[in-house]
């Protein structure tokens, strides 16, 4: 699909493959047992098929946004208890690890997070969005919402810490 509003994603998409793999990479690392790389990849392209885009960052983006819309509607359709009710899963290779365990990240908990984050703090949650699920680096996101890079580095910092006491007060247990 091309219109006067952008060009055709297509293209576009077959030309930032490998990005948008290290991007969807990037979403999985928290843990999701039912779906891979590619197949992230690919529902980002369902959602986004039909859409026209301005260039390469506006696709970077809308599917880093589509890719994460996957993963919390999965993780709402599975419901909390469906997934082992806070069990983790272990891998042959974590056997052998030392004691410091992998938590899985509750997709959800952090979703809900990032929403409350973005009413409070609209360029915190943006900041978080480009950095943690967009993979862009604060030279880019810098570009990107045209603030300093200085300035980022106090909004990633002040947005972790937001989240994490976000989560450790909706979530008992999660900062132990």
């Amino acid at each position: 699909m091309s219109d006067a509003a952008g060009i055709d994603v297509a293209p576009l998409f077959e030309r930032l493959y490998d990005e948008l793999k290290r991007i969807a990479h990037r979403h999985l690392a928290g843990g999701c047992a039912t779906l891979q790389t590619t197949g992230l990849v690919h529902e980002a392209y369902l959602k986004l098929s039909r859409t026209a885009v301005l260039d390469e960052a506006h696709l970077l983006n809308l599917a880093s946004r589509a890719m994460r819309q996957v993963l919390v509607d999965l993780a709402r359709s599975r419901g909390r208890d469906k997934r082992g009710g806070g069990l983790r899963l272990e891998t042959l290779n974590e056997r052998d690890a030392p004691a410091a365990a992998v938590e899985e990240l509750d997709v959800l908990a952090l979703e809900q997070s990032l929403t409350r984050l973005e009413q409070a703090e609209p360029r915190l949650a943006r900041v978080v969005e480009l950095h943690f699920y967009g993979g862009l680096s604060f030279p880019e996101i810098s570009r990107v919402l045209q603030v300093t890079e200085r300035t980022l580095f106090r909004d990633w910092r002040a947005a972790r810490a937001m989240i994490h006491a976000d989560l450790v007060r909706v979530t008992p247990g999660a900062g132990a």
